[in-house]
Parts: structure tokens; sequence; C-alpha cells
């Protein structure tokens, strides 16, 4: 990565994923039920979860990688590469996670940690293994980025999503993407500060 400010970069990286990430989480929350009940009567509940999944899990994934693509692109990080391969595996992830869950659990009273694990598998895992590989030309220790991921997601969907409620939808999902643009924008900084000219203080 090219020589930054941390703080800078630090700010524009948790303002960016912050309001990408509640804009389109939102806007998976407002269509992935409505597309999956017409899924539902035409397939049934396995159908349903699948799409239902792959709707939710595409778009804040695309939350989550526009904003990071639009602060890592002035550090050489390929912006659509990013961003396409981010939505593809959250996508996917979240059509796999979800399917579980909904076959396990009883989605009404899902346990704090259940839901904190299944994203962080679903989501922070493969998005954490495809973002590692397009930063590894630019930090020596990307491979770190994986478990970063991990960590961000499951602490800010186990912290974030108990909060939801009628009426306090805006507040569970703006802690949620909070959570994930501090941590992993701690991550990432801390991932650059041993680069020769990755930072500078």
């Amino acid at each position: 990565m090219s020589k930054l400010n941390r703080g800078s970069f630090f700010v524009q990286w948790v303002t960016a994923v912050t309001i990408t990430m509640i804009l389109a989480t939102m806007s998976a929350f407002m269509s992935m039920w409505s597309v999956g009940e017409v899924v539902q009567q035409a397939w049934g509940d396995v159908p349903m979860a699948i799409v239902v999944g792959g709707i939710f899990g595409g778009l804040l994934s695309l939350g989550v990688g526009l904003g990071q693509a639009v602060v890592l692109r002035s550090q050489g990080i390929p912006f659509m590469r990013w961003l396409a391969r981010t939505m593809l595996v959250g996508a996917l992830g979240m059509a796999i996670g979800f399917t579980l869950i909904f076959s396990l659990f009883d989605m009404e009273n899902m346990p704090e940690l259940v839901v904190g694990l299944t994203m962080s598998l679903s989501l922070g895992l493969p998005i954490g293994l495809v973002q590692a590989q397009l930063l590894k030309p630019h930090l020596a220790q990307a491979q770190l980025w994986v478990p970063i991921c991990i960590v961000a997601f499951f602490i800010s969907f186990a912290v974030g999503l108990p909060m939801s409620g009628e009426g306090r939808e805006w507040l569970s999902l703006g802690m949620v993407a909070l959570l994930t643009a501090v941590l992993t924008g701690i991550g990432i900084v801390w991932l650059a500060r041993d680069e020769k000219t990755a930072v500078a203080v």
C-alpha cells in the first residue's frame, strides 16, 4: 500500500463502509422477504431460504465492499475486482449459511452466539479470503485479513442484531455497520503498520 495517514485513512474507511453498508443492508431487508415469499409459494422452503440468503448476503456484501473499494482505490486496489468478488462470495456464503440456520433453528429466537457464528462463517470467512488475495501484493501479512474479517462480522452481528425490533431496525443496522467498519478499519490499519512505505503517522 502506498504511503497514507493512519487517522485520515481510518476515518474515511469507517465513514464510507458504515454509510454504504447501512444503505445496502436496508435495501436487502426491504426486498428479500417479498421475493422470498414468491419463491416459497412456487418452490418451497429450501429454495426460498437460498434466495433470501443470496439476496441478503449479496446486497450486504455490496455495501461492505463498495465502501472499502472507494477508500482502497487510492492505494492501487482494483475497484471492480474488489467489489465483484466481495459481492459474489457474500451472496454464495450467505445462501448456504441462511439455508442451514433456517433448517436448524427457530428464526425468531436464534441465540446471539449462533447469529454471530453464522455471519462470521457465511460472510466474514469467504469475504476475508477473497479480499486477502487482493491485498497480498500490497500487505506482507495480508493473510491475517481473514481472521480480522471473521472476528469483525462475529462481533458486529452478535451485538447489533439483538437490538432489532419494531421501530429499531435502523439502530440495529447502524450498529452492525458501524462495528463492522470500525473493526475492519482497525484491522487494515494494523496490517499496514509494518509496511515501510505503507503508513505515515
